[in-house]
Formats: structure tokens, C-alpha cells, sequence
């Protein structure tokens, strides 16, 4: 038994420290950390706790990204769903599978256009997700063949990208505080 709620900063310590089993302590250094600068998305981090002693059995964050306009020329709001960690020994209950739908919902309800997320495709495939690379999506640096993943959290918001080129994914801070993207180029 589990009860869904908003990640709350007393909440800090247990969520490291199930990234850290989930993902090792080395996690801040791959791919995928480079687009989780700053601040988690608004209103898109939440544990699942245990009712009675309340300690923390899974978590799951959303990221603001950047990825470009749509052929309309208006920006897409777009988060980066991750990360996804629950405690080893809850692992197969369903606890996953709730924070990723809560979140989702959670995402939608927020006006959120599309969602991306690097993972395990055949757990993702469930929630909707397809293959980014048709849609342009590319990460700022290594990433397991048909890890990168894409679904719309608005109906028709991945019609609306054309399926030419490359649209690079940033973190959001980096683009929109620094005014120069060059940087982010040359980092990735």
C-alpha cells in the first residue's frame, strides 16, 4: 500500500538517496543530468510514501526543456520526465507504473505539450511513449539506442513538428538565462 503526494523538501534526503540506489552516485554525470538544470518543473515532483510511517518508496521529477518551435513558429513547452526510482524491495508492486501516470496526468493538467524521457522502451511503451529520432529529438550526448522517447500531453502537439532535421534538446535554464546558446552547443 502506497499514498501519491507533491515531493515536499523534508523529502530531499530519501529522494537522493533512492536516485542513488536506482541509478549509482556516478548518476550526475551522464546524458541525460546535463538537461536537468535548475529548479524541477512547477508542481512536477512527487513520491510515493507508505501511509502509516510515511517513508518515501519511490519518487519520480519532471524537467522543463527546451526543444524549439512548432512549424507554427510557437514554442513547445515540453518536460523531461525523470527521474523514476523506487526502493529495491518495492520494486513490482505498481508503485512505478502510479507516479508515472500520476505524473503524467499531472503534466497534462499542467498545459504541458509534449513529454520526453530517456528509458527502458518496453516500460515506457505503456504510457504512450514512441521513438523521438522520427520527430528530429536529439540529446546533448550518448544515449542507448531507443532510449529517447516522446509523447504528446496535448492532442495534435507532436503533429505540428516537422520530421526533417534535427531539433536538439536543452535545458531550459540554459537557454532562456544565458541569451547565448553557443555554450550549450560546445558543452554537449
Amino acid at each position: 500500500m502506497f499514498h501519491i503526494r507533491a515531493e515536499l523538501p523534508a523529502d530531499t534526503s530519501a529522494v537522493e538517496h533512492l536516485n542513488d540506489l536506482g541509478f549509482g552516485t556516478d548518476r550526475k554525470g551522464r546524458t541525460v543530468w546535463r538537461l536537468r538544470q535548475g529548479p524541477v518543473a512547477e508542481g512536477l515532483a512527487f513520491v510515493a510514501d507508505d501511509p502509516i510511517d510515511g517513508r518515501v518508496l519511490a519518487t519520480i521529477r519532471f524537467w522543463q526543456v527546451d526543444v524549439g518551435r512548432a512549424d507554427a513558429g510557437q514554442d513547445i513547452s515540453a518536460v523531461l520526465l525523470g527521474p523514476l526510482a523506487v526502493c529495491p524491495t518495492m520494486q513490482g508492486q505498481g508503485l512505478g507504473r502510479a507516479l508515472v501516470s500520476h505524473g503524467l496526468q499531472a503534466a497534462r493538467d499542467g498545459g504541458w505539450d509534449i513529454c520526453l524521457v530517456s528509458g527502458e522502451p518496453s516500460y515506457y511503451l505503456p504510457f504512450g511513449f514512441e521513438p523521438a529520432p522520427p520527430y528530429g529529438f536529439e540529446m546533448p550526448g550518448p544515449l542507448k539506442a531507443g532510449w529517447l522517447q516522446v509523447r504528446d500531453l496535448r492532442a495534435g502537439a507532436l503533429d505540428g513538428l516537422p520530421r526533417k532535421g534535427t531539433r536538439p534538446i536543452r535545458p531550459w535554464r540554459w537557454v532562456r538565462g544565458a541569451g547565448d546558446v553557443t555554450a550549450l552547443r560546445a558543452a554537449g
